[in-house]
């Protein structure tokens, strides 16, 4: 007979947003299982990796550098931008919201992280004894096809190098991504919205510096982000920023097939000389753009985490803070429990699973509404660019709706 070995809680992918989660937990002293497809990591790689600059970073709000901080990964970032304001303003409009410290907003309202540095943060924080004698890190591992039961406990098996492994748990975490095969398991549907945008993704070297500044343009063909990112070495003088800029697909692909220079004179035009000329082009991508959301995010005793359970349209990059949204959610239905002394039930994860659709479902729709004013074809006629820009121009001007904007960014 195989045998079964037991876990508290065991947690399908590695990335970020499940990494972050088993760390958590493990500094919670709970028994933590955490599988994944990939390989290994290496750390001499992760180190030599640095030494390129990603094309994306991840936009970190307070909530979730707070939750790095708590777990001791924050303090392992060797390199980060932080940004002090955020300026928001429409190519074919008047009034610009200016997100930016005053007396009632903090200094700092996030930093700019590439996912190496984050990577190798949580990497790092995992493989310490303090965490390590909790979490145990199964990598080149897949779920078994057989599919998962529930009984008193979750029960599994997965394959890994080779060898065919049981598992038995009281809580499973699904942190595999937008393809997610635990929701699949789970039988949990999904709704999609299509964009048919794409977005292209590189970073750039500017002749101005980006000035602690995120900046956003709203286009007639999508959003144009422009984000201050860490410098490599001295010569950089804070003047890399990443770009994701969101295009109709067949736009996209016709910009893609263009040569690096002329992309660059493409991007010059789009940016109205808003850092000064593009001197510098590096590690050019796109993806295509699409907004997902489970049905349900609990069912049997387990939880859907991250892209997993949602994915929302990247022009306020929020997608990694709503993973950690949810990190934060269920760790907090997670205490409650263990401050009660009683067993884990599906009433805290319906718990968890109320405060976090109501959240991220307000702001995906958020986002799609944002983005159809901008891009849709009947915003771009008539008296709607003329209303979108007066009510752009009033809304600059209320402080109080900035700041209420500001704290829900920065919602926890």
């Amino acid at each position: 007979m195989q045998q079964i070995h037991h876990y508290d809680i065991a947690i399908i992918g590695a990335g970020a947003v499940g990494m972050a989660c088993a760390i958590a937990l493990a500094q919670r002293q709970y028994r933590v299982l955490l599988l994944d497809q990939q390989s290994r990591p290496n750390r001499q790689d992760m180190i030599d990796g640095l030494s390129v600059r990603d094309a994306r970073v991840y936009a970190m709000n307070l909530p979730s550098i707070e939750l790095l901080t708590q777990i001791g990964v924050w303090q392992k970032v060797v390199r980060k931008a932080d940004y002090t304001q955020m300026q928001v303003w429409a190519k074919d409009g008047k009034g610009e919201l200016l997100f930016a410290e005053d007396d009632l907003l903090p200094k700092t309202l996030g930093s700019m992280i590439e996912p190496s540095v984050l990577n190798m943060a949580l990497w790092e924080r995992a493989v310490e004894p303090e965490v390590a004698q909790y979490l145990t890190l199964a990598y080149e591992a897949k779920l078994a096809a057989q599919g998962i039961d529930v009984g008193k406990e979750v029960s599994f098996s997965y394959h890994a190098l080779g060898e065919t492994h049981r598992v038995a748990c009281r809580l499973l975490i699904g942190a595999d991504g937008r393809q997610s095969q635990v929701r699949q398991m789970m039988g949990i549907q999904v709704n999609r919205l299509d964009y048919h945008q794409k977005a292209i993704c590189c970073a750039i070297k500017t002749t101005r510096p980006h000035q602690h500044t995120a900046r956003q343009i709203m286009l007639p063909t999508g959003t144009l982000a422009m984000l201050p990112m860490a410098d490599l070495t001295q010569a950089d003088k804070a003047c890399w920023h990443s770009i994701v800029w969101t295009l109709p697909t067949v736009m996209a692909d016709e910009y893609l097939a263009l040569s690096e220079v002329q992309l660059m004179q493409q991007l010059a035009i789009a940016m109205n000389d808003e850092l000064g000329g593009i001197s510098q082009i590096e590690s050019i991508a796109s993806f295509a753009l699409s907004a997902q959301m489970a049905q349900a995010y609990t069912a049997n005793q387990t939880v859907l985490i991250g892209d997993a359970a949602h994915g929302v349209h990247p022009l306020a990059g929020q997608g990694l803070n709503l993973g950690f949204f949810d990190v934060l959610a269920l760790l907090d239905e997670l205490d409650k429990v263990a401050k009660r002394g009683v067993p884990l039930h599906q009433q805290a994860l319906n718990a968890y699973q109320r405060v976090c659709m109501a959240h991220h479902g307000v702001m995906m729709h958020s986002f799609s509404m944002i983005n159809f004013a901008f891009t849709a074809q009947f915003a771009q006629s008539g008296l709607v660019p003329w209303v979108r820009s007066e009510m752009m121009d009033w809304l600059s001007k209320q402080k109080s709706i900035v700041r209420f904007l500001n704290h829900k960014a920065n919602a926890r």
